[in-house]
């Protein structure tokens, strides 16, 4: 991480709007704004962050760059020093040619009149909220059994057949579970999160379970070992212990192997899903409501007040209410995580 600091005669309420202006010529992406700072990412050729850059001002006119790589891969090897040397250059030329054609005033202008909302035209009525389904938690479980049940048939036998690949299987295995319960929620209505979490957990266990016994049964119908019970199986695993190419591992791996099928699954498919459910959150709520919403929020309104404004316009379930705020926790979500 690098930081560099330098002094400017911009007015203070000119500073922010050029510190944009800069961020936009260097198509640095701007992951949050404040009264006193702004941060940005830079992308690399790959279109991955490498960089995240703070810009922080004070009132005597003092600028602050800070400059930190996101992309542990690499070292730095002076790469933050040069940005921020690269935003000085730039907001000084820019400051420069702006103040001597007077374009900093128009710039000035335009941010202030966007976070004042002063071109918002507050809507005479709002869209309808759209109809919601009862949440269905029957449906929801039925869901997930089906899930755990294709899944652990599916990696069962392509760990009997093929070649088994620790981390591989279970990162492809979370990412599907995630993808199809999240779906599963959206047509049942069902966001009760805690116990979401504990479906998941259950659904990753099945999945296990149903792996386990479908290359049980694969080996004992290959080798006419009828004799052999599920549990008598599982202790001639364990007894064997986990082989990793020449290197017996012993009863130890198998069964931490065994919690890694288990638990990667589970995290993933974890996030996966609150993901998922949060993007919902939003789909939910038409865009103008949204857009009202978070002007009342802007203004400094209550929780109250924002109620009240939103049934005088036809919102006046709670229900419908709490989607709204809830809609608004997910994009504040997505933009904390978008600043890490």
């Amino acid at each position: 991480m690098f930081s560099e600091s330098f002094k400017t005669d911009l007015t203070d309420n000119q500073i922010i709007p050029l510190i944009l202006e800069v961020f936009d010529k260097l198509e640095w992406i701007v992951v949050f704004t404040d009264k006193k700072s702004i941060e940005a990412k830079r992308k690399n050729s790959f279109n991955k962050p490498t960089e995240k850059i703070t810009v922080t001002k004070s009132n005597s006119g003092q600028i602050k760059v800070h400059s930190k790589t996101i992309d542990t891969h690499f070292w730095d090897v002076g790469r933050n020093s040069l940005r921020t040397g690269l935003f000085i250059a730039v907001f000084k030329k820019l400051a420069t040619e702006y103040k001597a054609s007077g374009k900093i005033i128009e710039l000035t202008t335009e941010y202030e009149n966007h976070t004042n909302w002063a071109d918002y035209e507050i809507p005479p009525i709002l869209p309808k909220p759209k109809p919601s389904k009862k949440p269905n938690l029957t449906l929801t479980l039925l869901g997930g059994i089906l899930i755990s049940i294709i899944i652990g048939l599916t990696v069962g036998f392509l760990t009997q057949t093929f070649v088994y690949f620790i981390g591989v299987y279970e990162l492809i295995i979370g990412l599907v579970i995630g993808y199809l319960f999240s779906n599963i929620l959206k047509e049942t209505n069902y966001v009760d999160y805690s116990r979401i979490q504990i479906m998941i957990g259950g659904i990753a266990i099945g999945v296990f379970l149903i792996s386990l016994y479908t290359q049980y049964y694969i080996i004992i119908t290959e080798e006419r070992l009828l004799g052999i019970t599920f549990f008598e199986f599982i202790k001639l695993r364990v007894e064997s212990g986990l082989m990793i190419k020449t290197l017996n591992t012993g009863p130890l791996g198998l069964i931490l192997s065994w919690i890694l099928q288990i638990t990667l699954p589970f995290f993933i498919a974890q996030s996966k899903v609150a993901i998922n459910l949060m993007s919902y959150s939003i789909e939910k709520i038409p865009e103008k409501v949204m857009e009202y919403a978070v002007y009342l929020l802007e203004n400094n309104k209550s929780e109250s007040e924002i109620r009240a404004e939103l049934s005088a316009k036809g919102w006046n379930k709670k229900e419908d209410q709490d989607n709204v705020f809830e809609a608004i926790g997910s994009i504040n979500s997505f933009q904390l995580s978008n600043r890490e």
